[in-house]
């Protein structure tokens, strides 16, 4: 009895970890983002995202302050 027991957990345990190992291979992956354009600080030469950058012209600062220190 107690090997029929055994065997049944076993044979539960091997059906869960093939429905789980399933589901994973038939999910679709998800398309990464497209990485973001890097511009270089001119002042402090620091490299961060264009969205986050102030733009003048074609310079690009990090912050207010290193846009109007650049341009005294």
């Amino acid at each position: 009895m107690l090997k029929l027991l055994l065997l049944a957990i076993v044979v539960w345990l091997l059906f869960t970890i093939l429905k789980r190992y399933r589901h994973n291979v038939d999910q679709p992956t998800q398309p990464r983002p497209h990485p973001e354009d890097m511009v270089q600080c001119a002042h402090c030469q620091v490299h961060l995202p264009r969205s986050e950058s102030i733009q003048d012209g074609t310079l690009h600062y990090c912050s207010e302050a290193h846009q109007q220190q650049h341009q005294s």
